[in-house]
This record gives C-alpha cells, sequence and structure tokens, in this order.
C-alpha cells in the first residue's frame, strides 16, 4: 500500500470510523476518540502495508469491526486501570524546565497549587499522560498502561505542555487583571 492509497482509504472511510466510534465508545470515554481512531487506521495499515489496500464496501466494514473492537480494548483498559495508579510528587519544582512553561510569578508557596490546578484544568487524555511523565515514567511506560502507542504517548505530551502553556498564560492573565 502506498502513501496515497493510504490516504485515500482514510478519506473514504472516515465517516464510517467515526460513527463506529460513536455507535460503541461509551460517552465517558469520548476523550479517546483520537487514540482509537489513530489505532484504528494504524491498524489497517499494518495489515494491508504489503497487500492491494481494500476498497468500497469491503474498506467500510473491515474498519468498522476495527473501530468497534478498538473501542472495546479502550473500554476495558480503562476499566482496569480505572485512575491513576500512583502518586504525583507532591515537588513540582523543576516542572517550567522539564516542560518549557512560561515563568509565572507567584510566589513559592503558592506555586505548586496553582501548577497542579492548570495541569488538573487539562482535558482527561492529555491530563492523565503528563501526570505520569511527571510522576518519573518512560514513554514507553506510559504507553504499556494506557493500552495506545508510544507515538500517540508522545503526541499527547506535546500537545498537552500546549494546552497547559495556553491555559497557564491565559490564567495567569487573568489573575494580573484581577489585581
Amino acid at each position: 500500500m502506498t502513501e496515497n492509497e493510504l490516504v485515500h482509504s482514510i478519506e473514504e472511510s472516515k465517516t464510517t470510523v467515526l460513527r463506529a466510534i460513536q455507535k460503541n465508545l461509551p460517552e465517558d470515554l469520548f476523550s479517546f476518540v483520537e487514540d482509537v481512531t489513530q489505532e484504528t487506521y494504524l491498524r489497517y495499515y499494518l495489515a494491508f502495508k504489503e497487500k492491494p489496500p481494500l476498497a468500497g464496501e469491503s474498506l467500510h466494514k473491515w474498519l468498522y469491526v476495527v473501530a468497534r473492537n478498538e473501542c472495546r480494548r479502550a473500554w476495558r483498559d480503562n476499566k482496569k486501570t480505572g485512575s491513576l495508579p500512583f502518586q504525583i510528587s507532591d515537588d513540582l519544582t523543576g516542572i517550567e524546565s522539564l516542560y518549557s512553561f512560561p515563568t509565572v510569578e507567584i510566589d513559592h508557596e503558592n506555586r505548586d497549587k496553582w501548577v497542579r490546578a492548570q495541569i488538573n484544568e487539562l482535558p482527561e487524555p492529555f491530563r492523565q499522560t503528563t501526570l505520569y511523565r511527571l510522576a518519573g515514567h518512560k514513554v514507553n511506560k506510559i504507553a504499556q498502561q494506557l493500552g495506545v502507542s508510544a507515538g500517540t504517548v508522545k503526541s499527547r505530551l506535546a500537545r498537552g505542555r500546549e494546552m497547559l502553556a495556553r491555559l497557564m498564560n491565559k490564567n495567569q492573565k487573568e489573575q494580573e487583571l484581577d489585581l
């Protein structure tokens, strides 16, 4: 399968995959839609990288079943792990250097509480992945714990950093206006 064939298959089938996810993923796990979609197309690519791609009805049926199974897997994995199975350190010193956040002008006593509050505002998959990373887990360990690929973990970390930086900037400006 060539890159163009993969892109064409994705464009042709994205509605089918999203319908399968909407139908089979519980609402409380909708934050996993992106991950389930990525895993569905990754499985498709791996299954057909040395073969001609599917087309038409067979493509839609194959991807629908895979997306349904990925939804079930996400539900099962989430049920197994529940909440985060670790405690994040109370000491958040060095978080700015780890994640390159903007410098926050808050006294040291309240800084850690403020940073923790900002992290808690992240959408669930990004918050959970960020907390794992801050607890010192490596990317592969996080991927194993969450039942996703290492690439998904890296993507979540990068997007989580961007969201967290925006949140911190926005909330810092709001605090400055309140003063």
